[in-house]
């Protein structure tokens, strides 16, 4: 079942450029920021990319602190 969420103390320029962004997008401002966080929250935390990553290796599978930080970087550019 679909949740209400309230956001205060935005900047009024953020706030400007969401409602912007949604009508070009020919939607209602509660849809589009929706989308946008539902979109924030389908990857990984780098948090919890870390420790799955950590927990490869401890199963031998080979991630080197290099290799986990690269993916975090990678992500985190995504």
């Amino acid at each position: 079942m679909p949740k209400n969420l309230q956001v205060r103390d935005l900047d009024e320029e953020v706030v400007a450029e969401l409602k912007a962004r949604a009508a070009r997008a020919r939607q209602s401002l509660s849809t589009y920021a929706g989308q946008i966080l539902a979109e924030a929250v389908s990857h990984p935390s780098p948090d919890d990319l870390l420790e799955r990553l950590k927990a490869l290796r401890e199963l031998g599978g080979g991630a080197s602190h290099e290799d986990i930080m690269e993916e975090i970087r990678r992500i985190r550019e995504s």
